[in-house]
């Protein structure tokens, strides 16, 4: 009887990420350090339906509930952030440093007919949950003025 063995899977960007981290060592190597540092970051999200809704789920762990803004303009939803550094660290006193830092932005277009009213984000664990029930029958989302969601803690 043959074993049947599996591969872990891997995400298809973890060849980007390996890149840029060997991109940014060279930069500190060439004395440029500061070259990346106004670069926005994206956290992995992840975009699904279920039971009549759909989900929005993005990885920000480490940013307070305050630091997130999420609005609706139209039928896209923005997502944005700002991770602080919590203190300096000496770069000759660093061994390994791939913490991401500064300003994000996600947008995610929605289905036209979302109902702003309808969405609701929830932050816990690190993990912001976006939830919005699927599309009724509304006015132009393009004439929509923005709407701020609140985001709840915990």
């Amino acid at each position: 009887m043959s074993e049947i063995r599996t591969m872990p899977r891997r995400s298809p960007f973890a060849a980007f990420t390996s890149l840029e981290r060997e991109i940014r060592s060279l930069a500190d190597r060439m004395g440029m350090s500061g070259v990346f540092e106004d670069f926005d970051w994206k956290p992995a999200t992840d975009v699904y339906k279920d039971d009549g809704k759909l989900f929005v789920k993005a990885e920000v762990p480490g940013i307070l509930v305050e630091d997130l803004n999420i609005e609706v303009a139209g039928n896209v939803l923005s997502i944005t952030g700002e991770k602080n550094i919590e203190r300096e660290v000496v770069e000759e006193d660093s061994f390994i440093k791939e913490r991401t830092y500064g300003s994000f932005k996600r947008d995610v277009v929605l289905p036209d007919g979302v109902d702003p009213d309808s969405i609701e984000a929830h932050y816990e664990g690190g993990v912001l949950t976006v939830s919005v029930d699927l599309p009724r029958d509304t006015e132009d989302p393009s004439e929509a003025a923005p709407v701020r969601i609140p985001v709840t803690d915990g």
